[in-house]
């Protein structure tokens, strides 16, 4: 178990680089806030997303071993829904 946000930092700009490898296009960022309660998608644009995660909450689904489930699937399911109902449109 790590309870370092260094570490799990580490690990968010690893998924963010691996999320734009493999989304042709995609240009994910993160940044982390406490204006989120967990963790949330803003759309910049309509290939440009970041991934909004509150620290504290970050460390702890690292420390629990829930990391995939809790940071990286978001991003999937963020592409799966494109998939399905096409580009979310950017607020503004």
């Amino acid at each position: 178990m790590t309870d370092s946000l260094e570490a799990a930092k580490q690990m968010v700009e690893k998924l963010i680089a691996m999320a734009n490898r493999v989304h042709h296009g995609a240009k994910w960022s993160y940044e982390l806030t406490s204006e989120v309660d967990n963790i949330e998608v803003r759309s910049q644009s309509a290939r440009a997303q970041i991934l909004r995660i509150h620290p504290c909450w970050l460390r702890y689904v690292v420390a629990q071993g829930e990391f995939k489930s809790c940071v990286a699937d978001e991003i999937e399911a963020w592409h799966l829904l494109e998939q399905l109902i096409g580009p979310v449109p950017t607020p503004g």
